[in-house]
């Protein structure tokens, strides 16, 4: 076993905190929002520099304060179908699981939603032989991926922006394998 005292790490650059933009999202509000804050569309709140569900414990105990109303980043970019990801799902596979799969993607967005409300599908596009899912989120789509590749195997692949703000996943699987 090598000795620890003897491994020389690499220093790892890091970024200077204030010299870069926190989000080069352009549906985020630069400057941020008054909070709190209640989407007119969702119901979502924006408090701490944070979107919360409308049951979330944080949001109930604000019921009393008066809020901003305000559109949502998430709900700007599904009323302006600008999506973060698109995931298309194709194969032979595909073609008898369709019903099977948009469930567990369903599933997914409630899951998502729990976690961070500005995460959901804009749309669903069905063709013959393909689906093809938008999302508010480079980071949402992925999660599709991984959670069908996952539940499905097949193949799956990650094509990110250079600026990593948007992302095309391509999940594939053909016939069953006969043994």
């Amino acid at each position: 076993m090598m000795n620890q005292k003897n491994v020389k790490r690499h220093p790892v650059p890091q970024a200077r905190r204030g010299t870069e933009a926190k989000s080069s999202d352009p549906y985020a509000k630069k400057g941020g929002i008054p909070e709190p804050a209640k989407c007119s569309a969702c119901e979502a709140v924006y408090h701490h520099k944070r979107w919360y569900s409308k049951g979330d414990p944080v949001v109930i105990e604000l019921q009393s304060e008066a809020f901003d109303r305000t559109i949502c980043p998430a709900c700007r970019k599904t009323q302006e179908h600008f999506p973060g990801g698109i995931v298309t799902l194709r194969g032979e596979f595909l073609d008898s699981h369709k019903d099977q799969i948009l469930h567990q993607i369903r599933n997914e967005e409630v899951r998502a939603k729990g976690n961070n409300p500005q995460d959901g599908i804009i749309s669903i596009k069905e063709t013959e032989r393909r689906i093809e899912i938008h999302t508010t989120s480079e980071k949402f789509a992925q999660r599709i991926g991984k959670e069908i590749h996952r539940a499905y195997k097949g193949e799956v692949n990650y094509n990110w922006t250079p600026d990593d703000k948007f992302v095309r996943v391509e999940w594939f699987r053909g016939a069953e394998k006969e043994d």
